[in-house]
């Protein structure tokens, strides 16, 4: 009786769902640390910090949040009856004569069903996009610091490499002034350092650039913006990821493809209702109350509307439209998703067959070099600038190493988020 009580004062009212009723199933599919951002930002953050800044902090996600609220009150508005309409008539001549009628428009009731049906799926699809929201967030997060910490392990590369051309072109320009070398060695030596001085150059703007994708991802203004990274790329697993079942496993757990079928079925109830509004435009009971001279009569009242010159064809029209739009939008994320899924799959292994190669044999190989130039050299059997050339060839492999180990991760990320729900490059669900 009590929980009867409760529905009936809620379809009176019009009760709007409170926050954390609204915030409950994003909650449980986010787990998001608390964190005061402005302590974080004064010590050097690493990349778990940056998801946790994010998460806290990132007005994308706000927004994402809102949005909940508005969905919220669209259900309490499907609850609603609408006021109840009140018109009264004084009239005088021989005598007076006055008349009231109370009528509540109870098309509602009738129409509750879809409207409700309707709004509930709408507030699913909108908590199942801000899940989405929160989850890609953290994804991008991830993938920005990794990019940031691979370019200032790039600095490091490229200062070897210019530190290496330097002493080249250094010890060329001394051998000239003693007479033993061409002017156009030490030519081709300064160019060869003038380069790894302009790639020094770039990556160290580089780093600047990589740092602002991660304060737009965080949300981070003015003088938020000058906190430090720390950490390194993580370093190969021994192993290559099992992502056979990446493609199934991204399709059940897409929040997408959860949010895209919530709103085909509230465009399905929007239809019907439209077809329902169309051949009832209006009912209305109530009470009508006349006084003549003092002699009162009471009565019940009636409304009904007749779609007699309107049949509401742009309504009805307009419904069918946005359930065939909702229908072929299901239809393109999934097509889309299963795409992403191979995609990244691809790229994972990709990736990472690129950097264990390099790891276990371009790089070894490259040492090996390094060093047997060296005891060449100590023996007096090889000159320095071979041994220039052997440490520039090292450092390049370094290069490549690190980029490959870059995108593994970035592609790792990706796979990662596609096993939560997530697909990164879909286009943007409409509210």
């Amino acid at each position: 009786m009590r929980s009867l009580l409760l529905v009936g004062a809620c379809l009176i009212a019009s009760c709007v769902p409170s926050q954390q009723e609204l915030r409950a199933p994003v909650a449980a599919r986010v787990h998001a640390p608390s964190i005061d951002v402005s302590a974080a930002l004064q010590k050097p953050i690493d990349s778990d910090a940056a998801v946790a800044i994010a998460l806290a902090n990132s007005p994308r996600l706000a927004a994402a949040m809102d949005a909940l609220g508005i969905a919220g009150g669209d259900l309490a508005s499907a609850l609603g009856l609408g006021p109840l309409d009140v018109t009264g008539a004084l009239r005088f001549g021989k005598g007076h004569e006055y008349e009231v009628d109370a009528v509540q428009n109870v098309l509602g009731l009738v129409a509750m069903p879809r409207r409700r049906a309707a709004a509930r799926a709408e507030l699913a699809a909108t908590q199942a996009t801000a899940a989405a929201t929160a989850l890609r967030l953290g994804a991008r997060v991830k993938i920005a610091f990794g990019d940031l910490l691979a370019a200032q392990q790039e600095v490091e590369l490229r200062q070897t490499a210019f530190d290496a051309a330097d002493a080249a072109a250094t010890l060329r320009e001394r051998m000239r002034a003693a007479g033993t070398t061409t002017e156009l060695a030490v030519a081709r030596d300064r160019d060869a350092r003038e380069q790894a001085r302009i790639d020094l150059a770039k990556a160290t703007a580089e780093v600047e650039r990589a740092r602002e994708p991660i304060n737009a991802l965080l949300g981070l203004t003015a003088h938020q913006t000058a906190w430090h990274a720390t950490g390194t790329l993580r370093e190969l697993p021994a192993q290559a990821p099992a992502l056979d079942d990446l493609e199934q496993t991204a399709v059940a757990a897409s929040l997408d493809l959860q949010a895209g079928r919530a709103r085909t079925e509230a465009a399905e109830h929007r239809a019907g209702a439209a077809w329902l509004t169309a051949l009832l435009p209006e009912l209305g009971v109530g009470v009508s109350a006349m006084d003549r001279d003092g002699d009162l009569e009471v009565g019940p009242a009636v409304r009904i509307g007749i779609p007699l010159f309107d049949q509401r064809a742009g309504a009805r029209a307009r419904a069918n439209a946005e359930l065939a739009e909702r229908t072929h939008e299901l239809a393109a994320t999934d097509v889309e998703l299963r795409a992403q899924a191979r995609r990244a799959r691809i790229a994972a292994l990709a990736a990472y067959q690129e950097a264990r190669q390099l790891h276990d044999v371009v790089l070894p190989l490259r040492q090996q070099i390094v060093d047997e130039t060296l005891l060449h050299y100590n023996a007096m059997d090889a000159d320095p600038f071979q041994l220039i050339t052997a440490r520039r060839a090292l450092a390049d492999a370094g290069h490549q190493y690190l980029d490959a180990l870059r995108r593994y991760w970035a592609a790792t990320a990706e796979v990662d988020a596609l096993r939560a729900g997530v697909a990164l490059d879909l286009p943007a669900a409409e509210p």
